[in-house]
């Protein structure tokens, strides 16, 4: 099968993503939470399935920006998913190395069997594959390479094995999706650091002198690298030019309530319970005639409002319902006086 004929199919999957198939909750509210990452619900508008197109044809990294809660790093499971691609991510930290992404090195292991005597090396040059730890980037450019540690001989003392970051998917394609979240908690050290990476898709191994470059195998586009920004520090300019950006803009009413839908089926779907669903929705993006203005939600609190609307039947005009929006929305002693906003 060539390039392009593996390209339109990828292409065409993107148009085709669908949630994935799950058994009707009967009894209680089923417990899903808003902001579970196992890629199975979302509402994905044409526009992101647009920018996910842009991003596999050019090779760029998707940067997503958007306020928290808006959706942002459930897409990438979601995309991984329908696309039939392994999934890996990597969570940014203050301290976060771009090195991270790529591999590292079980040092303490190494001394504590250097200690024992039972340091183990490979060749002649005393490279040091068994203390290899392939990092996200890795597994998604060349598994076979990170499962082997590197070792070019094709016979690791010891194989790794890649986190599970998605159960019960079984990808169907030579392929992954790499989620790079929260990028803006690091400096731009990092997202600099990162240039090289993932334009080129290699990179060098120096402590076993290897050069680690994408499987022939791989799809077109693959890894696809999704990378969310909550836009608490600027990044590079550097970095976002060789990126695809999408703002995902904030929910409407009639989203949230089709968000509401699609996670909780049938139960979301019964008249009265719908037109609670509405009215919440409606609060939640503030009434435009100039009624309620609670403050607005992210989509996982939201839908943590409609799982107790369902578990706990209270009417959403009592004074009981006035303690629940406490406890999920507005937490006012926590936020303190800071203004919520989407």
């Amino acid at each position: 099968m060539t390039d392009e004929t593996l390209l339109d199919e990828l292409l065409s999957a993107v148009d085709d993503m669908r949630d994935a198939d799950s058994p009707e909750p009967s009894g209680a509210a089923s417990t899903r939470r808003g902001d579970v990452r196992d890629g199975r619900v979302y509402v994905a508008s044409e526009l992101i399935r647009t920018a996910v197109k842009v991003a596999i044809v050019t090779g760029r990294p998707l940067l997503l920006s958007g306020a928290p809660g808006c959706g942002k790093s459930s897409l990438a499971s979601y995309v991984a998913r329908n696309l039939g691609l392994a999934y890996h991510e990597f969570t940014v930290t203050d301290g976060a190395q771009p090195q991270e992404l790529l591999y590292s090195v079980d040092t303490v292991r190494r001394f504590n069997d250097a200690q024992l005597g039972h340091l183990r090396t490979r060749g002649g040059d005393g490279a040091l594959n068994e203390y290899i730890e392939p990092g996200p980037l890795w597994w998604c450019l060349n598994p076979e390479t990170a499962r082997l540690r590197g070792a070019r001989d094709g016979a690791a003392a010891s194989t790794a094995s890649p986190p599970l970051h998605l159960p019960g998917h079984t990808p169907g394609r030579p392929g992954a999706v790499l989620l790079i979240d929260e990028i803006d908690k690091a400096d731009s050290s990092f997202c600099n650091g990162l240039l090289v990476p993932l334009g080129s898709r290699q990179f060098f191994v120096s402590a076993i002198d290897t050069l680690v470059t994408a499987a022939e195998s791989q799809v077109p586009g693959s890894p696809l690298v999704m990378i969310t920004t909550n836009n608490e520090r600027d990044l590079p300019d550097a970095f976002i030019r060789r990126c695809v950006a999408l703002s995902i803009p904030t929910p409407t009413q009639e989203k949230l309530v089709e968000v509401a839908s699609r996670h909780f089926g049938g139960q979301a779907e019964r008249p009265e319970t719908r037109r609670q669903i509405e009215i919440l929705a409606a609060r939640m993006v503030g009434d435009q005639n100039g009624g309620d203005t609670a403050p607005q939600a992210s989509i996982a609190e939201f839908l943590d409002l409609v799982q107790t609307l369902l578990s706990l039947k209270i009417d959403i005009d009592s004074e009981e319902w006035g303690v629940v929006q406490e406890l999920i929305i507005e937490k006012r002693d926590v936020r303190g006086s800071r203004v919520l906003e989407w």
